[in-house]
């Protein structure tokens, strides 16, 4: 298992580089409802309309799953870091809690400190 960032959903949605990678572990991977919103977010900003985003959800099979007190605790902690959006802290708070790798696209997450494995996707 591994926990998917949106920048990672997003990258296989427009098909960028790097969207193999994830396309790959989807099956197996988890996302928050959190990072389910940012996603959702940008395919509204974007000009797509309910029905087109959800094929487009449909047709990845993501996992989303609950967010906890402890990954809210851990995501609330991490504000203050820098470039960080709340999506983000999520994601990765809901990979340590899990103890399970982080999958992104966002290549400032190679300065953080985080207590499980990173996976660039470029």
């Amino acid at each position: 298992m591994s926990v998917i960032d949106a920048s990672a959903v997003l990258a296989v949605i427009k098909r960028e580089r790097g969207s193999e990678v994830v396309a790959a572990r989807l099956p197996d991977a988890v996302i928050s409802h959190v990072n389910l919103a940012e996603v959702i977010g940008r395919l509204v900003r974007d000009g797509r309309n309910d029905a087109e985003i959800d094929l487009i959800l449909d047709s990845l099979d993501l996992n989303p799953v609950e967010t906890t007190l402890g990954q809210a605790r851990n995501a609330g902690a991490r504000a203050g870091v820098k470039d960080l959006s709340l999506g983000d802290r999520f994601c990765i708070a809901l990979g340590e809690e899990r103890n399970e790798p982080l999958i992104t696209a966002d290549t400032d997450w190679a300065k953080l400190d985080v207590s499980v494995p990173l996976e660039l996707i470029r």
